[in-house]
């Protein structure tokens, strides 16, 4: 149980680094408007979005990778948590985006961290199990 929340806890905390990161470069360069002003442009929201999702599959490759055995149920949690707070943070600051960014961002979270679940069964778990997947 405390590898698996364990997992879950590096893998949100990944993607939310490597999002967080990725708004500061656009914040400081002044591509993004500054941090706590509104933020409607529609081509940047999109660019916004797109490293998102990136980074979420990649935090929940992160957490099936720790997980190993639970991997599943690690990337499933992410996915829901992810929903939850993007929810959450439209409903909280609806001012500061519009609505369909906050949405999108919560009907993405269960399908990237899926995706990331995907990932390590191709790329990680052949490997811990013996190879069994190259055999022929």
């Amino acid at each position: 149980m405390t590898r698996l929340i364990l997992s879950i806890l590096a893998g949100f905390i990944t993607a939310a680094a490597l999002s967080a990161a990725a708004d500061v470069v656009f914040h400081l360069t002044g591509i993004f408007p500054p941090y706590g002003e509104p933020f409607f442009d529609t081509g940047l929201l999109i660019l916004a979005m797109a490293y998102r999702v990136v980074f979420q599959i990649f935090g929940a490759f992160v957490a099936a990778t720790i997980a190993k055995d639970k991997a599943k149920k690690a990337v499933w949690i992410i996915g829901i948590l992810g929903t939850i707070f993007w929810l959450g943070g439209t409903i909280m600051k609806p001012d500061l985006a519009p609505i369909w960014y906050g949405l999108l961002g919560a009907a993405l979270s269960i399908p990237t961290a899926l995706a990331g679940g995907k990932l390590y069964e191709i790329l990680i778990r052949p490997r811990a199990i013996g190879g069994a997947h190259n055999a022929a």
